[in-house]
């Protein structure tokens, strides 16, 4: 069994341990941001600890009461927070809207990365949740503090995914360049460019394991009150309509890359060698992004 009570305010006290929903790596390097981006980032976290409030006081109000409002409730909130989880700092809209701005223009493809990513990060949640506390009994703080390892891993394989992504760019890049591949000496449309640094699916489920074997703290800590509270079920819907609400949230980021790189294509059709040059432009800067993002926070994770 799960040890210990936790109280509405200590479940609060804890999601903020963790940081609301963005690693203790990325809350460091918040300050950083221009000033009115630190005022719009500090909004959303005020936003996400009152969400968190509700949260906590939603779920042992599903236990006081027979009506099924109080966990209609938990569910709306869980969604508001998820969206707003998203909106703050946390690293998977940015590997998924660098990575889809280095060599995807399928919109569909890029809302599924962002679907699956996010839902992928609420069954590592419940995972987590459900193997180490439930059945091993480990402590709710044990638990929780899981997340941090797994962060760690995340970013690794961010870096990994990253690394691979630049070499490849550069790889046909510099093919193209010096003519090896006959094709594109011939005109060609998107799709064609899409190869230099495009996505195969088997690149895009590793961007979907690298952003979502990361659980969403605020989904671990309401599962552990809820399995205090003898609540599992709730919790699970809870951590279900979190994911949609992240996966609403990035795909539009993911949609908006997506047309910024069919901007960038599309003005510089004029012209096969610029169309290329942007192609690859766009591919490295996307990969040089994935793989700084994820050296530089695996190592603060470390």
């Amino acid at each position: 069994m799960v040890s210990g009570a936790v109280a509405p305010a200590h479940a609060q006290d804890s999601m903020r341990a963790l940081g609301g929903g963005g690693g203790a790596a990325e809350d460091q390097a918040a300050p950083i941001a221009p000033g009115f981006v630190a005022n719009l980032l500090a909004d959303v976290r005020e936003i996400q600890r009152d969400l968190q409030t509700r949260l906590a006081e939603s779920v042992a109000a599903i236990k006081d009461q027979t009506s099924p409002w109080p966990l209609l409730v938990l569910i709306g909130l869980s969604f508001a927070y998820g969206i707003f989880h998203a909106a703050g700092p946390g690293h998977g809209k940015i590997v998924i809207s660098a990575y889809l701005l280095a060599g995807e223009e399928n919109l569909r493809r890029g809302v599924l990365l962002a679907v699956l990513a996010a839902l992928l990060q609420a069954a590592s949640a419940i995972a987590l949740v459900g193997v180490l506390a439930l059945v091993l009994g480990v402590s709710n703080l044990a638990t929780a503090d899981r997340v941090g390892t797994l962060e760690a891993a995340s970013y690794g394989v961010v870096a990994l995914l990253g690394m691979w992504m630049l070499w490849r760019v550069l790889r046909e890049a510099w093919a193209h360049r010096a003519g090896n591949n006959h094709h594109h000496h011939h005109d060609h449309g998107h799709g064609e460019l899409a190869r230099v640094a495009g996505a195969s699916w088997r690149e895009a489920a590793l961007v979907v394991l690298a952003v979502g074997i990361r659980p969403c703290s605020g989904a671990v800590i309401v599962l552990l009150f809820a399995l205090t509270q003898g609540l599992l079920a709730a919790g699970v819907l809870a951590a279900l309509a979190m994911s949609v609400g992240t996966a609403i949230t990035v795909s539009v980021l993911a949609g908006l890359s997506v047309a910024l790189r069919r901007g960038a294509l599309t003005l510089t059709s004029t012209s096969n060698r610029w169309q290329t040059i942007a192609a690859n432009t766009l591919g490295i800067a996307g990969a040089a992004v994935v793989t700084l993002f994820g050296v530089t926070f695996f190592a603060a994770a470390l």
